[in-house]
């Protein structure tokens, strides 16, 4: 049986998909993105709290590595099976190049507790890299997971 991911059968959702520069797959931020950013509340950090700002890059990066591995065959994060700070670092070093993106009082320190939080890989800590995280894992009221949505949409912004 052939792989799902090979160029025949992905040549159709290239053209759609502005979701994986990181092979180079780029265009344009769809003006649909931007409408889902806004009806999902946005991905605007600057409302939340110094920790929950953490846990909402964490989780964006982890669903994005999860979504490169299964829908680009992109190996790297949990997947590169390496180190995943410095992938993570990556992911942030992206994310301070974005206008607007972090909150106002993101800062060399937030951005060492950020990693640190990260980088825990204690039984309890929930937001470890070494632990994946799937749109199943974040059980929304309705079909539509807004959760997930805001995560995916963020690490677009990132990448």
């Amino acid at each position: 049986m052939a792989s799902n991911n090979t160029p025949e059968t992905t040549a159709d959702w290239r053209p759609y998909k502005s979701y994986w520069p990181r092979n180079g797959y780029t265009s344009p931020a769809s003006p649909a993105g931007a409408m889902l950013d806004t009806a999902f509340g946005g991905s605007n950090l600057d409302t939340l709290t110094e920790t929950d700002c953490y846990i909402r890059l964490i989780d964006s990066y982890r669903m994005r590595a999860e979504d490169d591995f299964t829908y680009a065959n992109d190996n790297h994060g949990l997947y590169a099976l390496k180190d995943r700070v410095p992938d993570f670092a990556y992911f942030l070093d992206l994310a301070e190049k974005r206008k607007d993106l972090l909150p106002k009082w993101w800062s060399e320190d937030t951005r060492a507790a950020c990693e640190a939080m990260a980088s825990d890989n204690s039984k309890d800590n929930c937001t470890d890299l070494s632990s994946v995280v799937e749109k199943p894992d974040f059980p929304g009221r309705d079909k539509i997971n807004a959760k997930a949505i805001k995560l995916r949409l963020l690490a677009e912004k990132v990448y």
